[in-house]
C-alpha cells in the first residue's frame, strides 16, 4: 500500500496547511482537521510578513511562484526609535549577496490570498483529507502521528499533557488599514515607541497594515473610541511625511505573549507546531515566518530517510524537541 501511516493535524491556519503540504511528500495520509469551514478560514482580515528564510521554505516546497503574484514587496525598511531618536534605512543593497538579486527586503501578503494558494494546493494531493472535527467523528480512524497546530489558546492543547513556561507583556496589538499618502511606495516602517513598537507594511501604493502595540488596556480604549479620535490620535505619530486620509475596513485587537510549550518527554505521539509550541512579539515578522520554520524542521527530520518508519516515529518527538529548543529558549530567556 503506498500510503502506509496516518497522521492528523489539528487546525488548518497557514501553519497546519503547509504542514500537510510538506508531509504529503512521504508515504502518509493526512488528516486536516479545523472546528470551522473552509470559508470562514480563508475570510479573516489579517496580513502577514514573509522574510527571505521564510521565501526559501515556500520554494522548496514549489509554493514561491504560485504565491508571488499577490505579494507586495518593499524594497526598504525604515527603522526609528523615537525615545532616543535614533534612525537607520534599510535598503536591498544592506542584503547579502545571495539574496539581493530578490530586488526586496521583503513582501506583505493578505491572510485570504495566502490561505486560496494554500487550499488549491491542498486540492492536488490525493493523501490530503481536509475535514471538520465533526466529520472526523464519523470515522474510525487510528491515527500514527498528531500534530497540534491550533494556535496559542485552543481548547485542544489543554486535553494534552505539556510543560507550559509563558510571560505576559500585559500589551496588545491593534492592526487595521490605512489610506496614506505622502509615503515612500515600497517602504515598510518599524517605529520603536516607549509605550511599544508601531510598524506599518505596505499592502499596495497608498495602503498600508498598521500593527500598533501598546498596553492592553490602551489598545481596548482605541479599539472602542472614535475612528476620528484614532485617527488623529495615530497622525502625531506617523513620520511627518504621511498624510493619514481614512481608516479601511475593521479593526481587530489581539495580546503579546512570550510562550514556549514543551509536550511532556514520552512516547505519546503528538506534537506542538507553531503558535501552539510558542509564542513572541510579532515585532521583526517573528510570528508567522518563525512557525513556518517548525515546518520545515519536522520536514528535514522526515527527509533524513527518504521515507517514514515506526522507529523515526517514535523517535520523532525527541529529536524535534531538541531541534528546536534551544533556538526558543533564547527568546524566553
Amino acid at each position: 500500500m503506498k500510503n502506509t501511516y496516518n497522521f492528523k493535524i489539528v487546525g488548518s491556519g497557514p501553519t497546519g496547511l503547509l504542514l500537510s503540504i510538506a508531509l504529503s511528500k512521504f508515504n502518509c495520509n493526512i488528516f486536516l482537521i479545523d472546528l470551522m469551514s473552509k470559508n470562514r478560514i480563508i475570510d479573516k482580515d489579517k496580513t502577514y510578513a514573509i522574510t527571505h528564510s521564510t521565501r526559501k521554505i515556500l520554494s522548496k516546497f514549489r509554493l514561491w511562484d504560485k504565491l508571488e503574484p499577490y505579494l507586495f514587496g518593499f524594497d526598504t525598511l525604515s527603522i526609528s526609535d523615537s525615545v532616543t531618536s535614533a534612525f537607520t534605512k534599510l535598503t536591498i543593497f544592506d542584503l547579502d549577496d545571495d539574496i539581493s538579486s530578490a530586488k526586496n527586503i521583503g513582501w506583505v501578503v493578505k491572510h485570504s490570498d495566502l490561505m486560496n494558494i494554500f487550499f488549491q494546493e491542498i486540492n492536488n494531493y490525493e493523501n490530503i483529507f481536509f475535514m471538520t472535527s465533526q466529520k472526523l467523528l464519523g470515522k474510525k480512524i487510528s491515527f500514527d502521528y498528531e500534530f497540534f497546530s491550533c494556535g496559542a489558546n485552543s481548547l485542544d492543547k489543554k486535553l494534552l499533557d505539556f510543560v507550559a513556561i509563558k510571560k505576559s507583556y500585559n500589551q496588545s496589538c491593534l492592526t487595521f488599514k490605512v489610506s496614506l499618502r505622502g509615503n515612500s511606495e515600497k517602504r515598510a516602517y518599524e517605529i520603536f515607541r516607549k509605550e511599544g513598537p508601531l510598524a506599518l507594511l505596505p499592502l499596495e501604493k497608498n495602503l498600508y497594515q498598521v500593527i500598533w502595540t501598546s498596553s492592553t488596556f490602551k489598545s481596548i480604549e482605541r479599539l472602542n473610541s472614535d475612528k476620528n479620535f484614532l485617527m488623529d490620535n495615530l497622525s502625531t505619530i506617523l513620520p511627518d511625511e504621511f498624510k493619514l486620509d481614512q481608516i479601511i475596513g475593521e479593526l481587530n485587537i489581539f495580546p503579546v505573549s512570550l510562550s514556549l510549550n514543551l509536550a511532556v518527554l514520552n512516547f505519546k505521539k503528538f506534537v506542538f507546531v507553531g503558535d501552539a509550541f510558542h509564542t513572541f512579539h510579532p515585532v521583526g515578522g517573528q510570528g508567522l515566518n518563525s512557525c513556518w520554520r517548525d515546518v520545515n524542521t519536522i520536514f528535514n527530520l522526515f527527509n533524513k530517510n527518504n521515507t517514514i518508519t515506526k522507529l523515526s516515529l517514535i523517535l520523532f518527538k525527541f529529536k524535534y524537541l531538541f531541534s528546536v529548543l534551544f533556538f526558543h529558549l533564547i527568546y524566553i530567556c
